[in-house]
């Protein structure tokens, strides 16, 4: 099950991103109240860029090192940072 957002590579290579769209049909009463998931394929800056971090992420997980990846929509961007491990109680 998919959710809306959700970032999947697709059995052809290709990136896209699940949205949801309304689906609207003349003479119908609900037109417009039904909602579809759908996946939206990204354009190629994107492709480039995903390709490029899921190679980073299984370099890195191969090695044993746990990493994040973050999508910063307004830098269009996608970096890759260390996972921080939750601090520990102090014991006394």
């Amino acid at each position: 099950m998919a959710y809306d957002g959700e970032l999947v590579k697709m059995q052809n290579g290709r990136w896209a991103r699940f949205q949801r769209c309304q689906v609207y049909r003349p003479g119908v009463a609900d037109a417009g109240e039904t909602m579809l998931l759908i996946a939206v394929e990204l354009e190629e800056r994107y492709q480039l860029l995903l390709d490029g971090a899921a190679d980073s992420l299984a370099q890195y997980r191969y090695q044993g090192v746990p990493v994040q990846v973050r999508l910063d929509p307004e830098a269009q961007a996608i970096t890759l940072q260390p996972e921080v491990a939750p601090s520990a109680p102090a014991v006394h």
